[in-house]
């Protein structure tokens, strides 16, 4: 596979990507709705069939457990599913099940469904080419078609994922990347899926922030916390930061100079950022952007250091990184 001719497909066509490596769960039983809503810092209780929401879970610090996109079924008594970061479902099975003690509610993994992500500006024509219409707009929201298909959120584009059993995923992969009519389908590699999310500024758990963040810091907090949703497992700490106290870091982008590349084709992932000579942070994601033709990353820094325009040094070559506003690029 070529990156950029992955990339071009992702920014100014139709890429298809397979995320099967996603943690999946599902939650069934009367009580899932109210439950589920006492562990995530999104509103789960108010959810309706078809809709979705994305939010974290939180440790009883209010440190961040794993992102979750909770979508409630088509039907009104179906099962709510997860997705989570992958290989955090056996541990986020086992944080919900410490805490069922009367409730009616039951914890099943999804491992038997695949996960198949059309991503890209053509996404939309591309399933209606196949077959699938009246696809659903709002982000997490689902309809059943015959796959289940989600409106996708957080990788960059315009995406909807089909969640299928091992059977459909052979059929339905053949059936996208034969399409005809103009909409051409093309594979694509979770390399292009990287630059894509990198440059629409988007944070990975377990790449960009994990277990030692507070969901302030992590750049999603507007989209991933409820305040007026009522108690959860570590709500308290969550909101006293965000009515009280505030955090000191947060998410920030970074634009690399060109000698900070040296001889290698990618970025230093790992180097500790400077600022007057103190550590402010570290490099977490970096890839080549083909849209600005520079090398780009996220980190998340001490607040101090993350004004737009502030300059950086980077710990062990010398190079140096200029503080961006996100996104870099718009969504295609």
């Amino acid at each position: 596979m070529s990156l950029l001719d992955d990339y071009a497909a992702l920014r100014h066509g139709c890429g298809l990507a397979d995320r099967s490596a996603a943690g999946r769960l599902a939650l069934a039983g009367a009580d899932r709705q109210r439950f589920l809503n006492g562990q995530v810092t999104c509103d789960v209780k108010g959810l309706t069939p078809g809709t979705g929401a994305y939010g974290f879970f939180t440790s009883p610090q209010g440190k961040i457990l794993a992102d979750v996109a909770v979508l409630a079924g088509p039907e009104k008594d179906d099962p709510l599913w997860l997705e989570l970061p992958p290989d955090r479902a056996e541990a986020i099975a086992a944080q919900l099940k410490k805490y069922i003690i009367v409730d009616r509610v039951e914890v099943r993994p999804l491992d038997d469904l695949r996960l198949l992500t059309l991503i890209g500006p053509r996404a939309g024509e591309a399933l209606a080419a196949a077959g699938l219409s009246d696809l659903p707009e709002r982000p997490w929201s689902s309809v059943r078609l015959n796959p289940r298909v989600v409106r996708q959120d957080g990788l960059g584009a315009s995406a909807w994922t089909l969640w299928l059993s091992a059977e459909q995923e052979a059929e339905w992969r053949e059936r996208l990347l034969a399409l005809a009519g103009g909409v051409a389908v093309r594979p694509v590699g979770p390399e292009a899926l990287e630059v894509l999310r990198a440059e629409a500024g988007i944070p990975r758990y377990g790449v960009d922030y994990g277990a030692d963040n507070f969901p302030q810091e992590s750049g999603l907090e507007e989209r991933a916390v409820s305040y007026t949703k009522g108690c959860y497992l570590g709500q308290e700490v969550v909101a006293r930061i965000h009515y009280r106290g505030g955090v000191h870091k947060g998410l920030a982008g970074l634009v690399f100079d060109a000698a900070d590349i040296a001889d290698t084709d990618t970025p230093p992932v790992g180097a500790k950022l400077l600022h007057e000579g103190k550590e402010v942070g570290t490099v977490t994601t970096a890839v080549e952007s083909p849209a600005l033709g520079r090398a780009i990353g996220l980190a998340i820094l001490n607040l101090k250091a993350a004004e737009p325009g502030t300059r950086l040094e980077l710990g062990g070559n010398g190079g140096q990184a200029v503080v961006h506003p996100l996104p870099f690029v718009p969504a295609p």
